[in-house]
């Protein structure tokens, strides 16, 4: 992507048609979505996307240890509109929690000062 002609807004917009498409995407279908005039440079795109995408050494997710997912709505309080989600987004986070030994863990934990004994 470094010395590319091509904008960097095309590269997101490619990026999120990548990740986005979940059978995959096929780069004839590729250059039409970008309104490319060349398959070769969509080809060639399309490439270089999926190759930063997948890390060589990959392992499986949740093969070490477990997942942790949870979901939440964001938002401020609503004034005058009633109760419920009228303005709010929904976040979903997912950690991995891997052991590296016995007395550490990859994820840290939160204490609150009751717990250390501090009150």
């Amino acid at each position: 992507m470094q010395d590319s002609r091509m904008p960097l807004q095309t590269w997101f917009w490619a990026a999120y048609l990548v990740t986005s498409y979940t059978p995959g995407i096929s780069a004839t279908q590729f250059q039409r979505q970008l309104g490319l005039n060349r398959y070769e440079t969509a080809f060639q795109m399309l490439h270089k996307l999926r190759i930063a995408t997948v890390r060589p050494d990959r392992d499986l997710i949740g093969s070490d240890g477990h997942v942790e997912v949870d979901e939440a709505f964001v938002g401020g309080k609503t004034r005058g509109e009633g109760h419920g989600m009228t303005h709010k987004v929904l976040v979903g986070a997912a950690v991995e929690v891997r052991t590296l030994d016995k007395h550490r863990r990859n994820v840290r934990e939160k204490y609150t000062p009751a717990d250390l004994g501090l009150l």
